[in-house]
């Protein structure tokens, strides 16, 4: 080890943006115990953390929102075809 170093060497980098993509919010949230357990033991299943479940439950929810009754309608027939291929 060097009893001095020389510090003028030194190569000062700059750090780019902190955050890259839209920041999450903190908000306390009530659930029902059940819930929560349903959550965390689904959550488990998959490998991830249970509030990145809820947020892809969510999202999926407001996907469906705006996407409207047409594109709800479709889905809606296409669970039926599957349900009346399975029981035929």
């Amino acid at each position: 080890m060097k009893r001095e170093y020389d510090l003028r060497k030194l190569k000062v980098k700059r750090r780019g943006a902190v955050v890259t993509r839209a920041a999450k919010v903190m908000k306390t949230l009530r659930l029902d115990a059940e819930v929560l357990r349903w959550l965390m033991e689904k959550a488990g299943e998959q490998g991830i953390g249970y509030q990145t479940l809820l947020n892809m439950i969510l999202r999926d929810a407001m996907r469906r929102d705006a996407a409207g009754p047409a594109e709800l309608r479709a889905e809606i027939q296409a669970i039926v075809r599957e349900e009346l291929r399975r029981a035929s």
